[in-house]
């Protein structure tokens, strides 16, 4: 049976009078109010406590840090499995086509990967290649020579320590555009990277990891070889030396 509160105001005597007066309306109005918040007070204790407030940032890191550890070991496992379908586009086959800021730029948002009219895109309102927003870099440009793309994500010393390795070999190839794609990282990290490591090569922004998956990448680094025009001869999902990339130039047109 339901608690009566009213009884709790106590028993009601007959007046001479047909109600009560004013002091005794006012006592009765703040037991009901005392009662209200009794009953409040009882509510919040038998709810149970929540979590404790988590700190946004450092918990947002350490989900990002997990999930290139994750990338990485099911990408491991994907090529393991089935038998290295996850290596980059495929072998004689034009590049997947997409647009993206540049780390050194001032453009934000998601890369364009949109192949043809009447495709969702991100960045600007045309097809990838169509793009030529300032701040941006589109895989056509980079095409135009004979290409060496490594797609990488930040925090994995060895994927940016083939990025360096391209560095030490622009002088050595003019021909060739070296480039790579940051993927899972905004702007301000990318574009920390490139000053701290001193890359002069163009480097694309691919913060939601589209690119990424256009290009179906699973390792970190996956390294494209592309002829001028962008038709893929070549990939790799191992760092490579000066002396291994050496050797694969004159197959996609350089020296």
């Amino acid at each position: 049976m339901a608690e009566d509160r009213f009884g709790d105001l106590g028993p009601v005597e007959p007046r001479p009078e047909p109600g009560p007066d004013r002091s005794e309306r006012s006592s009765a109005a703040q037991r009901l109010a005392e009662l209200d918040e009794r009953d409040e007070r009882e509510a919040r204790e038998a709810r149970p406590a929540g979590p404790p407030p988590r700190p946004r940032g450092r918990y947002m890191w350490v989900v990002g840090v997990a999930f290139v550890i994750v990338l990485i070991v099911a990408g491991l496992n994907a090529l393991r499995h089935n038998g290295g379908a996850l290596r980059g586009p495929e072998v004689g086959t034009k590049l997947p086509e997409f647009a993206a800021p540049l780390a050194t730029g001032q453009l934000t948002g998601d890369a364009n990967v949109k192949q043809r009219r009447g495709q969702s895109n991100q960045l600007g309102a045309e097809p990838a290649c169509q793009v030529h927003l300032e701040g941006s870099i589109n895989s056509c440009q980079l095409a135009s020579k004979p290409l060496v793309l490594a797609m990488i994500v930040p925090g994995v010393s060895r994927c940016e320590r083939q990025l360096d390795v391209f560095q030490q070999m622009l002088r050595r190839h003019p021909g060739v555009q070296f480039a790579a794609v940051v993927s899972g990282a905004k702007l301000p990290k990318a574009a920390s990277m490139v000053r701290s490591h001193g890359w002069t090569f163009p480097v694309a922004v691919d913060r939601d990891l589209s690119v990424f998956n256009l290009y179906r990448v699973a390792v970190c680094p996956t390294t494209v070889f592309a002829h001028r025009g962008g038709v893929v001869q070549s990939t790799s999902i191992e760092p490579l030396s000066e002396r291994q990339i050496d050797a694969r130039l004159p197959s996609i047109g350089a020296s």
